[in-house]
């Protein structure tokens, strides 16, 4: 359980950097990194960020030094974005929806049913980094790394293999979130936007009974304790990424530039295996709640199958090329064989 308490900011987290500069001396310029967290003091979240701190301050001889305020104090991640762009912000934790904003084409990552595995989530980040990075780029952003919330499934206060189906299912969707809703109104399902902090009032009231989530997230939200059921297939992968505004991150010298570049891309590779383990313990407590895992039946199967080529099909041009898409499919394709 001590691991699974950090997953509610793993599936949404921002983390905003504000970069501001002053002197030290006469001489040395001295960057001030503000960090603000959604996690609470005490986190697991926010413990690895003031490693990151630490290491960054020691490793820049105290020329790069952050200030951590934690719990979440810049709005959603829209919010933060739009601060970003007026410079108000510099540096921010996104997930994809807020990445999408930018770079529609970054929404690959979390097409529905296209990855089976976590290695093959890997296998495709690792390809496309640099071609991310460049489009970020492009838009005045600096990739720094990539993080992510798991694997997603659906829960339900009633069956979702029973002889109804989806047919009784009134799901929450993020608010804001296009390419959720299309998904899972492709799969027939009932769709009602709402903010994440309003969905435990969405479950208690009646106006959704199921909700899409990593485990360790259901647990996290307390979400699970009002559902009975999780359809065990990952629907989706829930991915995330940090980035930088890049005249804050120009403004560091060469050598800091490339210290924050490398601590944050441990920080990142640490929060994405802290993210597998929670979700793994998660899968057990669930079980151990009473949840019932249930599998797809034959027939769910075979439409999950037809409408994901319909919903990578609808995505093309929208969201991301053909050339891409195809890029990625072969990919996959040549890890199975």
């Amino acid at each position: 359980m001590k691991g699974i308490r950090i997953c509610r900011y793993l599936f949404v987290f921002i983390v905003i950097w504000g970069f501001s500069n002053g002197a030290a001396g006469a001489a040395a310029e001295v960057s001030v990194i503000k960090v603000a967290l959604i996690t609470p003091e005490g986190s697991a979240w926010t413990n690895s960020l003031y490693q990151l701190a630490a290491a960054v301050k020691e490793r820049t001889k105290g020329a790069v030094t952050f200030t951590v305020y934690a719990g979440g104090i810049a709005g959603d991640e829209l919010d933060v974005l739009r601060k970003m762009q007026a410079d108000r912000i510099q540096a921010a934790g996104f997930s994809g929806v807020g990445l999408g904003v930018l770079v529609p084409q970054i929404r690959i990552l979390e097409a529905p049913l296209l990855y089976k595995t976590e290695a093959e989530v890997d296998l495709v980040k690792k390809k496309l980094v640099d071609r991310f990075a460049a489009e970020f780029e492009k838009k005045g952003f600096v990739l720094l790394g990539f993080a992510e919330a798991g694997f997603v499934y659906f829960f339900s206060s009633s069956s979702m293999t029973g002889s109804q189906g989806f047919d009784p299912i009134k799901m929450w969707v993020w608010k804001g979130d296009p390419v959720a809703k299309t998904s899972l109104e492709a799969l027939g399902i009932k769709t009602y936007p709402l903010q994440l902090t309003d969905v435990n009032t969405g479950l208690e009231t009646g106006m959704i009974n199921a909700f899409y989530a990593p485990p360790a997230a259901a647990i996290a939200y307390q979400w699970y304790a009002k559902v009975h059921y999780m359809l065990d297939y990952p629907m989706v992968n829930s991915t995330g990424a940090f980035l930088v505004k890049k005249n804050a991150f120009d403004r560091l010298s060469e050598e800091n530039r490339k210290i924050l570049r490398e601590a944050s891309a441990g920080f990142c590779d640490e929060l994405v295996q802290i993210s597998r383990r929670v979700n793994a313990e998660a899968r057990e407590v669930l079980l151990n709640s009473g949840i019932v895992f249930e599998k797809p039946t034959e027939e769910q199967l075979r439409l999950f199958d037809i409408k994901a080529r319909q919903i990578h099909s609808d995505s093309i041009d929208r969201l991301y090329s053909r050339e891409l898409f195809d890029t990625v499919s072969t990919l996959l394709e040549d890890r199975r064989q």
